[in-house]
């Protein structure tokens, strides 16, 4: 909001929208060490900053508060990227050198994961999380040691 007050043209407010969550999710990845989500295929990750930036640029154009405009580009947003991780899109790569092979990276697809599954079932795929048992044995040795102090 404040680019456009600036008078910021609509392709500096879209590279604005982009860069702040691209490199803030980078800074988080690489500070966690874990692969960052804009190199990961299959996230969406920049097409979802994209789509945020113009969402909120039609809304504020509208003549929406920001209170309104922030909102429903949340919800559009948010459905846009939950909806490319359930049903497993993928981004269109360039054309491959002859001979090149892209190697699949196992990335689960959750909708067919989650669809109709159980409990047991969630559970043994690694997508429940349980509270962890507390071994009997183990809690009352700690009792005991704490009673000696």
């Amino acid at each position: 909001m404040a680019a456009a007050d600036n008078g910021l043209p609509v392709l500096g407010i879209l590279i604005l929208a982009v860069v702040g969550p691209t490199a803030g999710r980078l800074y988080i990845d690489v500070i966690s060490d874990v692969n960052p989500k804009l190199f990961i295929r299959g996230e969406w990750f920049v097409a979802t900053a994209v789509l945020s930036g113009i969402v909120w640029i039609i809304c504020t154009q509208a003549g929406l508060n920001s209170w309104w405009a922030a909102g429903i580009t949340f919800v559009v947003a948010y459905t846009f990227r939950v909806m490319a991780l359930f049903f497993a899109w993928e981004e269109p790569l360039a054309k491959e050198p002859t001979g090149v092979y892209i190697h699949d990276d196992g990335r689960p697809h959750l909708g067919r994961k989650l669809r109709g599954k159980s409990r047991r079932e969630l559970r043994d795929l690694g997508l429940l999380v349980e509270p962890e048992a507390v071994d009997t044995a183990d809690a009352a040795s700690n009792e005991q040691t704490s009673g000696r102090d």
